[in-house]
């Protein structure tokens, strides 16, 4: 019977005809083309648009040099300009140290070793400054792209690359991407959202090496800066209630967190103790931030929240954009100006909605975008404490992340509409009529702003036509003009030209606050070095009225009375200087020529011995020393002092050439000649030392000698004259009167 049945089985099957192969209905075009379209628009595809649009948005700043703090970190800090071989000093210094130690410094080495590593490779070239913070840049919007990407459980693809997109080339970033010093904002950024994808890996995958990566993440950021301390608050929000799968991996990531932000709190105050930089409670610059000098306790918050209210209005329409926000840029007000109030209303009305929809659905998207925002903002606030700053654009960084998602979310609920937010609904022309105008208004904003941070003038310059009011732009413009175009321009003509200008950025700067001190001291510098000593007296005396027991002014004043020849005052100040800081060496050099001026020499000496063999001014002190022994004819103490130096500086040329003098006035013509040879063979050009060896062999009748001098002499200086009645009297005594007559006639002309 099984057999029977197997038989019929096969008989059957193999009667049964083959159906033929089932042919699917071709897809239509369309749906073919959107297949394609999302293929094409893969997660790495959409990460290479990012990265492509970044670049080109920044591209221009690689044509800029250095601004605003750039010399700072970089080519002005001795320290970081060591290159590789600096690296152990920074992890153990404050940030600064390189260019002296301030009171509130930051510790912040990643940025600076990533400086020194590119002055080693590259010197110090702007562009390749420039060019990194482009890569940070683009570093930082995958990883914000790939973060909100995760945050909606790889679903809605579409609103993290629009919000990415938003981020990328918003304008308000500019300051952070073409100052090269804000790398520091950027490595933070860029780790602290790497951190979060590590952290939501380990979430999903509960991998041990997920966990100690993003601890090392997350210290790489705190080593970057201090702003990602707001992530405190950020993580446990996103672990314990919007990814909160597993509890306990979040404890473990949020205590890890909390243990690592301590021990670098620890290590920072130590370091920055360690080199007196570390006084939080020293008094904030009012020109840093004007709110230290508000009216009133009610004006201060006041004008807190209406620059809170500046900062929406910025993220919104980027214009205009400013490197700066200084008194008056922005007047005081109180809680009667129509502005702080509507910026009060609009801030409870972000935080009434936020919370409101976090309460109702703790995994609202919304309300993330908001806490973000208002967490990572209320660091630059200055309503609980005041900070180093009433108002910045690079305070905005890491706020814009939140404002971009919840835009990114209105494009999804009322431009999309379908629900669908796969990478397709990119390529819908309701969406393309929303972003095409954005990304071109925003991108063409950006990098014009970009040309803008060409170098300091350029920026101060343009920000000033903007801010009118702005008292530090014009001392920033002032001073970039007389320190960094005075210094790289040749031309005499236009160096005067630049004082002149910078003259009047700076007298706008004090007339807009009178009581900076800095401005009256840079205005006297200058007035000083264009020969105007009654201006430059002037503003030094209201200087030294602002700040009586500073000595760097003090010592000013008196130098601007000695160049007007009005040494006892100059010695005036001078001693007021001393009594100030004894330590404040170069003022005893001052005192010293004063008294040698008024021909008091005990006086001069007394006060050119202060100087010891390490300071910048013995040489000079001793010279003075000399001086003064040898206008009382004591050629032994002036050849003692003059020792001094040569045993110091054994290749000082002037030194030895004095040396011969002292010889010389003692009529010891040998030793004399002797030095002048020596002082030669150091620098043969030196036409003092020339002039000296052919009077010294006219004096000891070496007559052919002496005029092979004074010929030199006459080559390299052919104008000079002083020496003519010494040849004429050598060709005399040589028995040629025709030529001693011809030098005798050159000398009378």
């Amino acid at each position: 019977m099984k057999l029977f049945s197997d038989f019929m089985a096969k008989k059957n099957t193999s009667q049964i005809p083959k159906a033929a192969t089932a042919k699917l209905p071709a897809a239509p075009p369309a749906i073919e083309k959107k297949q394609a379209f999302r293929k094409t628009l893969s997660i790495k595809n959409l990460c290479l648009i990012l990265a492509v649009i970044s670049v080109l948005v920044y591209a221009n700043t690689l044509f800029n040099g250095y601004a605003l703090d750039d010399g700072m970190v970089l080519k002005g800090n001795t320290i970081v300009t060591k290159g590789i071989s600096a690296i152990p000093q920074i992890l153990t210094t404050p940030r600064t140290l390189g260019i002296g130690i301030i009171k509130n410094d930051f510790y912040r080495p990643l940025s600076m070793i990533m400086f020194a590593i590119e002055i080693q490779f590259f010197g110090v070239t702007p562009a390749v400054g420039h060019f990194f913070n482009i890569l940070a840049f683009v570093g930082c919007v995958l990883m914000l792209f790939l973060f909100i990407h995760k945050f909606f459980d790889e679903k809605k693809v579409a609103i993290a690359f629009i919000a990415a997109l938003l981020f990328a080339i918003h304008p308000i970033h500019t300051e952070i991407v073409a100052n090269i010093k804000s790398r520091d904002e950027l490595l933070c950024f860029f780790f602290a959202f790497w951190t979060l994808n590590l952290f939501w890996r380990y979430m999903t995958d509960g991998k041990v090496s997920q966990l100690l990566f993003g601890f090392l993440t997350f210290t790489l950021a705190f080593l970057s800066k201090e702003t990602v301390v707001t992530f405190l608050v950020i993580i446990p929000l996103l672990f314990f209630f919007y990814k909160n799968d597993n509890k306990r991996r979040a404890v473990f990531m949020t205590a890890g967190c909390v243990a690592i932000t301590i021990i670098f709190l620890i290590v920072r105050t130590a370091i920055l103790n360690k080199y007196h930089a570390n006084e939080p409670n020293s008094t904030i610059e009012f020109i840093d931030n004007a709110l230290v000098n508000a009216p009133s306790v009610a004006s201060r918050f006041a004008t807190s929240f209406l620059i809170l209210g500046k900062y929406l209005k910025l993220l919104v329409v980027p214009y205009p954009l400013l490197c700066g926000y200084a008194y008056n840029s922005i007047p005081f007000v109180g809680f009667g100006d129509v502005w702080a109030l509507l910026s009060v209303a609009a801030y409870l009305l972000i935080v009434y909605f936020g919370i409101s929809r976090f309460i109702k659905n703790t995994k609202d998207p919304w309300a993330f975008g908001i806490i973000f925002f208002l967490v990572t903002l209320a660091l630059f606030s200055n309503l609980p404490f005041l900070i180093g700053a009433e108002m910045a654009e690079r305070f905005l960084f890491f706020p814009s992340v939140g404002v971009c998602l919840v835009v990114a979310l209105a494009i999804e609920k009322w431009i999309i509409k379908t629900g669908a937010t796969d990478a397709g609904v990119l390529k819908t022309s309701r969406v393309l009529a929303l972003l095409v105008p954005v990304l071109l208004i925003y991108s063409g904003m950006a990098i014009a702003r970009n040309s803008d941070w060409k170098n300091n003038t350029t920026l101060y310059k343009t920000d000033i036509e903007k801010s009118p009011n702005d008292g530090r732009l014009y001392w920033w413009l002032g001073h970039a003009m007389t320190t960094e175009d005075y210094e790289e321009e040749k031309d005499t003509v236009v160096k005067h030209k630049i004082d002149v200008e910078s003259i009047g950025y700076l007298k706008k700067a004090a007339e807009l606050i009178p009581t900076w001190l800095e401005v009256h001291e840079q205005l006297g510098w200058i007035y000083e070095r264009e020969h105007m000593p009654d201006s430059a007296i002037a503003h030094d005396l209201i200087a030294a009225k602002l700040a009586p027991k500073n000595t760097t002014v003090l010592n000013n004043t008196g130098t601007v009375y000695f160049s007007m020849e009005n040494y006892s005052e100059a010695i005036k100040y001078f001693k007021r200087c001393s009594e100030v800081n004894p330590e404040y060496m170069i003022l005893y050099t001052n005192l010293g020529r004063s008294y040698a001026k008024l021909h008091n020499l005990d006086s001069a000496i007394y006060f050119y011995r202060n100087m010891r063999p390490m300071d910048s001014e013995y040489v000079f002190a001793q010279n003075g020393i000399a001086e003064a022994y040898m206008a009382r004819a004591n050629f032994d103490s002036a050849e003692t002092h003059v020792m001094k130096i040569i045993a110091v500086q054994p290749k000082n040329a002037d030194a030895i050439n004095n040396l011969g003098c002292i010889y010389m006035a003692a009529k010891n013509f040998p030793q004399a000649i002797e030095q002048f040879e020596i002082s030669l063979g150091l620098n043969p050009r030196d036409i003092n030392a020339l002039s000296n060896l052919g009077r010294a062999n006219l004096f000891t009748d070496h007559y052919q000698q002496a005029l092979d001098a004074f010929y030199k002499e006459l080559a390299l200086n052919p104008k000079s004259g002083i020496d003519l009645s010494y040849m004429a009297t050598a060709y005399r005594k040589l028995g040629k009167a025709d030529s001693a007559m011809k030098y005798e006639g050159m000398g009378r002309q």
